[in-house]
């Protein structure tokens, strides 16, 4: 009974922590931080699926996602709670 309320505790904790964007920006709040990354991940999926359509749709995704969160001035980071 304890392994699985301690199971699920432990992804309980992961999912929660997968949810915050993986970007830190001294100073800057969290909900700045996701508007942020919000508007980043959306532009960068605009041009994934504009043609012509990369061969890698998913990594192009995360590198646009990355570039321009990095243009803003933010760092990125494993973030898990």
């Amino acid at each position: 009974m304890r392994s699985t309320i301690l199971a699920f505790l432990v992804i309980f904790g992961l999912i929660a922590g997968c949810t915050r964007a993986p970007y830190s920006k001294p100073g800057v709040e969290q909900a700045t931080v996701e508007n942020d990354y919000s508007d980043c991940f959306s532009k960068a999926s605009l041009e994934v699926n504009t043609p012509p359509f990369p061969d890698s749709p998913i990594g192009q995704r995360k590198q646009d996602t990355d570039a321009c969160m990095k243009e803003r001035g933010y760092q990125g980071h494993l973030q898990m709670f």
